[in-house]
C-alpha cells in the first residue's frame, strides 16, 4: 500500500499527489491575501473583516481537530469522514460562487456571506484534516514524505502558476466587478472539487487503534501528554510563534495597492512570483526532507517567513514588493513540509490522531493574530504590523534550535523506528 520509489509508484501515492496538485491550483483562486482580501477591500469591507480571512481559514481548519481526534482514535478506517467533509467544502464554495454571480455589487450581503462560506469550508477542512493526516501516514513511508510533499507542491505550483496567469487575465479583463471575481471563484471551485475527489479514491489500509475515550477523558490526558513529551511541547511552541508571525499576511496586497500604487492586475503577477518561489523551495527541500533533515528545513522556512515582513518594511516600489510574496510563499511551503513530517515523527503511531488533533487545535489560536492586527491597524499602521510579524518569526526561529531530540526522532522514523 506504500510507495517505495520512483520505479514502483502505486495508486495511493499518485492519488495523494494528484490531490495536492489540484489543491495548489485551486487555492490560487482563493488565495487569502491576493484574492479574498482584495475582493473584500473592493467591496469596502473594514480592516478587521479583511484580517478575519486568514483567521477563519486557518483557525477554522485547526479548531475542530481535537474533537475529531477523540472520535477517530478507535476507528480503523478514517477515510469515510474525509469524503463527507470534502462534499461540504465543495458545497460552501459553490454557494459563494453562485451568490457573487447573482447578487452583484452588494457589500451588505457579500461581505458576511464570503466570511461565512470561507469559515464553513475551513471547518469542514479541519474535520477532514485528521483523517487526511492519518491516511497519508499510513500509505506514504517516512523516507518518501519529502518527495511526496515536493511533488504535490512542486507540480501543483506549476498548475498554480497557470492559475495565476488566468487570474491576472480575468482581473485585467473588461468583466465588471464582482463578475470577474465570481469567475475566479468558479475556476477555483472546479479544481478543488477534483482535488477532494482524488484523495477520496485512496484505498486506505486498516490502521492501529487506540482505546475509545470520550472528549472529557481525552482533555484530561492533555496536560500529561504535554508535560511528558518535551519534544512535542517544543514543536508546538515553535509552530505557534511562526504562525503568529504571519499576522501581516492579509495586508501585504492591500498595502501594495493602497500605498505603493500597484495596479489590481499586479495581484496575478504576485501569484506567479509566489508560485515560482514555492516550486523552487519544494524541490530544494525534497532531498533533505527525505533524508531526515526536517529540522534544517524548518530553520530555513522560518527564516524566509521572517524575511517577508522585513522586506515589506523597506520596499518602496510595488515591483520590489514582489519579494515579500516570494519569501512568504517559500517559507509557507517549507513549513508545510517540515511541520507535517516532524509531527509524524514525534507522534506515537496508535496516538497519532490525538497528537494531530492536539497540535492543530492549539495552533488555531495564533490564527487570530491577523484579526488583532486588523483591529489595531489604525493605531499600529502597516509598518507596526510588519515589525511585530518579523519579531515573532525571529523568536520562533531562535527557539527552533532546541530541537535536538526531535531531530533524533526524525532520523529514527526514517529507519522505520516509530515511537
Amino acid at each position: 500500500m506504500q510507495a517505495r520509489g520512483w520505479g514502483q509508484p502505486n495508486r495511493n501515492f499518485l492519488l495523494g499527489v494528484y490531490n495536492g496538485v489540484l489543491v495548489n491550483g485551486g487555492e490560487a483562486f482563493f488565495h487569502s491575501g491576493l484574492v479574498l482580501a482584495p475582493f473584500l477591500a473592493a467591496l469596502g469591507a473594514p480592516a478587521w473583516a479583511i484580517g478575519l480571512i486568514p483567521a477563519l481559514r486557518v483557525g477554522g481548519w485547526f479548531l475542530p481537530q481535537l474533537f475529531v481526534a477523540t472520535r477517530l482514535a478507535h476507528v480503523p478506517f478514517k477515510l469515510p469522514l474525509y469524503r463527507r467533509t470534502s462534499t461540504l467544502r465543495v458545497m460552501a464554495f459553490v454557494a459563494l460562487t453562485v451568490a457573487v454571480f447573482l447578487v452583484g455589487d452588494r457589500p451588505a450581503v457579500l461581505v458576511p456571506l464570503t466570511l461565512a462560506m470561507v469559515f464553513a469550508n475551513s471547518v469542514a477542512g479541519g474535520v477532514g484534516g485528521v483523517p487526511f493526516a492519518d491516511v497519508t501516514a499510513k500509505v506514504v513511508p517516512h523516507y518518501r514524505l519529502g518527495t511526496f510533499w515536493a511533488l504535490r507542491n512542486g507540480i501543483g505550483g506549476l498548475l498554480a502558476l497557470l492559475s495565476g496567469l488566468v487570474l491576472r487575465r480575468v482581473l485585467d479583463s473588461e468583466l465588471a466587478f464582482p463578475t470577474d471575481f465570481a469567475l475566479v471563484f468558479l475556476l477555483g471551485t472546479l479544481l478543488t472539487a477534483g482535488a477532494y475527489l482524488s484523495f477520496a479514491l485512496v484505498r486506505e489500509p486498516e490502521g492501529k487503534i487506540a482505546l475509545k475515550q470520550p472528549l472529557g477523558g481525552t482533555l484530561k490526558r492533555l496536560p500529561g501528554v504535554l508535560r511528558g513529551d518535551p519534544s512535542f511541547r517544543r514543536y508546538l511552541r515553535v509552530r505557534f510563534l511562526a504562525l503568529a508571525g504571519m499576522l501581516a499576511e492579509p495586508f501585504y496586497a492591500v498595502y501594495a495597492i493602497e500605498r505603493l500604487g500597484a495596479p489590481v492586475s499586479a495581484l496575478g503577477t504576485y501569484v506567479i512570483v509566489a508560485t515560482f518561489a514555492s516550486i523552487a523551495i519544494n524541490f530544494a527541500f525534497r532531498r533533505p526532507a527525505d533524508r531526515g533533515r526536517n529540522v534544517d528545513v524548518l530553520h530555513v522556512a522560518i527564516a524566509l517567513l521572517a524575511a517577508a515582513p522585513v522586506v515589506a518594511l523597506v520596499a518602496g516600489d510595488w515591483r520590489v514588493f514582489a519579494l515579500v510574496f516570494a519569501f512568504s510563499a517559500a517559507g509557507n511551503s517549507g513549513m508545510g513540509i517540515a511541520a507535517w513530517n516532524l509531527l509524524y515523527a514525534v507522534s506515537p503511531e496508535a496516538d497519532r490522531p490525538l497528537y494531530v488533533g492536539v497540535a492543530n487545535s492549539v495552533l488555531a489560536l495564533p490564527s487570530l493574530a491577523p484579526v488583532a492586527a486588523g483591529a489595531a491597524l489604525a493605531w499600529l499602521g502597516f509598518g507596526g504590523a510588519f515589525a511585530i510579524a518579523a519579531g515573532l518569526a525571529l523568536t520562533s526561529l531562535a527557539l527552533s534550535f532546541r530541537f535536538t531530540e526531535l531531530r533524533a526522532l526524525d532520523r529514527a522514523a526514517l529507519e522505520g523506528k516509530h515511537r
